[in-house]
Order: C-alpha cells, then sequence, then structure tokens
C-alpha cells in the first residue's frame, strides 16, 4: 500500500506544545507511520541570530591566588570586540579586591595581556567538568592553566573569541534512528546549521548536501521533542525569538 500521510512537515516553536524555543516538544495533529522505503531531511531551518560573545554558558573565569580563597570571576553577558572585552576582564578581576589587575588587547595579534601586582601568583584554572560555564575560550586561555606572576605581564596564548556561537545543532531524542555522530559522541543530531548572518538577523539554512538525510523509516511520530544546542553541546538560549523548520519525507 503506497504512503497516504503527510510528505511534509513545517514546525515552530511557537505552536509548541511545551517547552522553550531552544528545547521543546512538538505535537503533530496526527500520527504518522514513517514508511520502511523513507528517510527525512531537514530543510529551510530559520533561527535568529541573538548569540552573544559571552553568556551564562560561558561567562566564568576560576583564579587560585596565592594565600587566598579560590575565586570565581564572572563577566557581564553581552556582545564584546576585543578592546571592550579587555575591559570587561580587567572590571571583573579587580572587583575581587585582591591586588590590582591591567588586561590589554592587540589588534595586531588579537590576544589579550594580563598584568598583575599585589596578589603574588596566581593562575586561571582550565576547563574541567568540577568548573562549568568558563569563558576560557572566549579569553583565548583554552587548554592549559595560565600562570600570573607578580609584576609579569603575560600574553594569554590564543586569540580571543568573540564572536560566540558559530554552529548550532538541531537535536532529537525522539526522531531518527540516533545515525549521527556529534563532536562529543551525540548520536541524536539531525542536522548543523552554521551561523553566517550577523548579530540581530535571521539566519536561513537550507540544506545543500541531498545525503544528510535522517534514518527514520518504522517510527511512529507524533510527539516529537527538539533541541538546539551549541558547539559545546549547550542548550542555547534564544531570547524568546522561535525557530522554524520543514522535515521532508523522500523515498531512500
Amino acid at each position: 500500500m503506497s504512503y497516504l500521510g503527510p510528505r511534509k512537515l513545517y514546525i515552530d516553536s511557537r505552536a509548541r506544545s511545551s517547552g522553550s524555543h531552544s528545547d521543546f516538544v512538538y505535537q503533530l495533529a496526527q500520527s504518522i507511520e514513517v514508511p520502511h522505503d523513507m528517510v527525512a531531511i531537514i530543510d529551510t531551518v530559520s533561527v535568529p541570530n541573538v548569540f552573544q560573545t559571552v553568556d551564562g554558558t560561558r561567562n566564568k573565569l576560576y583564579v587560585d591566588i596565592f594565600q587566598h580563597p579560590p575565586q570565581v570571576v564572572t563577566l557581564t553577558t553581552g556582545m564584546y570586540n576585543g578592546v571592550t572585552l579587555a575591559t570587561e576582564l580587567q572590571t571583573q578581576l579587580n572587583a575581587m579586591g585582591i591586588g590590582t589587575y591591567t588586561v590589554g588587547f592587540s589588534s595586531a595579534t588579537g590576544q589579550l595581556s594580563v598584568l598583575a601586582t599585589g596578589v603574588g601568583y596566581a593562575t586561571f584554572s582550565e576547563r574541567s567538568a568540577l568548573r562549568p560555564f568558563d569563558c576560557l575560550e572566549v579569553i583565548g586561555a583554552l587548554d592549559s592553566q595560565i600562570l600570573i606572576t607578580d609584576g609579569v605581564q603575560i600574553t594569554l596564548p590564543h586569540h580571543v573569541d568573540v564572536a560566540g556561537t558559530r554552529v548550532l545543532y538541531l537535536c532529537s531524542s525522539t526522531f531518527g534512528h540516533y545515525s549521527s555522530l556529534g563532536p562529543r559522541g551525540e548520536s541524536d543530531i539531525l542536522r548543523a546549521i552554521y551561523i553566517d548572518a550577523s548579530n540581530g538577523s535571521y539566519i536561513v539554512d537550507r540544506l545543500a548536501n541531498p545525503f544528510e538525510f535522517i534514518e527514520c523509516a518504522g517510527q511512529q511520530l507524533q510527539s516529537i521533542r527538539f533541541t538546539l544546542r551549541d558547539g559545546n553541546g549547550q542548550i542555547v538560549d534564544l531570547r524568546g525569538r522561535s525557530i522554524s523548520f520543514s522535515i521532508i519525507f523522500l523515498i531512500k
């Protein structure tokens, strides 16, 4: 018997049955059983670029200072360039009230420099699951512990990352046969969305590779959960804006 169900599903997080715009359950008006000879593709994804340099998923700096309890510095959420990022880091380091910090930005290299006085020595702790939501990638200090010696200016090892989010992953725990493999071993990714629009505008991502299909044959679909995650696996904050996309069923 030929398939008589819908060939296209149009999903909009504003019509979700529960959840947020980036982590939601979508209830189809009718149950669909995907035939065994069909696959699906995600096409024409529309999502707002509201992603900031610093947000709640990458705003912490864990600092150990000689003869003082461990400190946690929190950067203010917002969009930054190299100069304003240096100013914000300097402000928050000095807000600890332990020594004096001067932070500069080199436009030639894209790196931050840090000079501390009155601290003896201090370290910016490296990334760990015990120290979540760090801003090490933002300030160019990822991959190793940073040692700061009193009175010695150091340059952080990497270019600052003021672009914030560069790639998004549309995921589902209830749609597809877990046939993908993400950068952290995820198997529930349906589609990668690359951010090529300026902040404040909409990203419109159309499928470029016809082989990027989703194995879903035999699945019974009605209540589908979707999540939108960044390159670090965190569910993103769309700040009240919505995501929409289409699902098209094709004969394999």
